[in-house]
């Protein structure tokens, strides 16, 4: 395995740190299945700022840009359990990290299953329960797991798997249940959620570097982030399911160390309240999406 270097961005305070702004907040509801009113899981942006979101129910639903329904379809099977992560590729095909079935579920865009990624298993290749998936600029595609197997598997664009990240534990390079994963100014950012940190990995896999901190020297307190995107002009968001916040980190240069930090939200069921949020995505124009997962709906934040 290449030689890393670790970027920890470790465990609540911060209660001084500034307040996120926005201009707008809408929410809705995802659309009933039956008697049901599913939940939504995992977000992802696609082309034309589509919205793609996974819900309870096992489905995929598309938005457009006005958060209007354009289309949606199931997974091939939910017996087991439902997915709880997405990721829209570069060639147009939708990844599904699916999770109950220790595989990944590429569709077209229109929801016409192409192929699948993985079997059951501990080994290369394999997963326990795949839950985040993102990709970087050459197309080489990151997969999260967690069950007692807790890694970070790199596939390249033709589904050949190269190595693994970290394993189960609470040391600088393991996770417990690495929940989201975010590609980024040429690092790989890791939702370690149990851990309460986020975990950055650089590009080249040096030994370079150092732990990341707020610019004021403090360290960064975050409770279970769940979910991470990447959004415009070196700004991460991450989603925390225990806080039921969003924070903002606004990196100051190159390297992700320090940064700036801004949070917004709270645990309950009110405007600018989010309960046990699982997903974050950030489209074109800067808006931020959350999977507001006990609340049984879909948040939008204006900027």
């Amino acid at each position: 395995m290449h030689a890393l270097l670790l970027l920890a961005l470790a465990g609540c305070g911060g209660s001084g740190d500034p307040e996120l702004k926005f201009s707008e907040i809408r929410s809705w509801m995802l659309p009933p299945d039956g008697s049901t009113l599913p939940a939504p899981r995992a977000l992802a942006i696609g082309h034309k700022d589509e919205l793609l979101a996974v819900d309870t129910a096992g489905r995929i639903l598309v938005y457009d840009a006005n958060a209007e329904l354009l289309r949606q379809w199931r997974m091939p099977d939910t017996t087991a359990g439902r997915p709880e992560g997405i990721c829209v590729l570069k060639d147009g095909r939708i990844a599904v990290a699916d999770t109950h079935y220790h595989r990944v579920v590429f569709f077209d865009q229109q929801g016409k299953l192409l192929s699948t990624l993985g079997s059951e298993g501990k080994g290369p290749g394999h997963f326990i329960y795949p839950v985040a998936l993102t990709q970087d600029d050459k197309g080489w595609l990151y997969v999260a797991e967690y069950g007692g197997n807790d890694r970070v598997q790199v596939f390249n664009s033709d589904g050949k798997r190269l190595w693994s990240l970290g394993a189960f534990g609470t040391g600088d390079m393991d996770f417990q249940r690495p929940s989201g994963v975010a590609w980024h100014g040429q690092y790989l950012f890791v939702a370690d959620a149990f851990n309460n940190r986020v975990l950055a990995f650089p590009t080249n896999y040096s030994m370079v570097g150092g732990k990341l901190h707020r610019s004021g020297g403090d360290p960064l307190t975050l409770h279970f982030p769940y979910g991470i995107a990447a959004g415009k002009e070196g700004v991460l968001y991450i989603i925390e399911y225990g806080a039921g916040r969003l924070t903002s980190l606004s990196f100051l240069g190159h390297d992700p160390l320090p940064c700036d930090v801004w949070r917004f939200g709270s645990s309950g069921r009110g405007e600018g309240q989010f309960l046990t949020p699982w997903g974050v995505a950030v489209d074109s124009k800067g808006r931020v999406f959350v999977a507001d997962t006990g609340n049984r709906r879909i948040v939008r934040l204006t900027p």
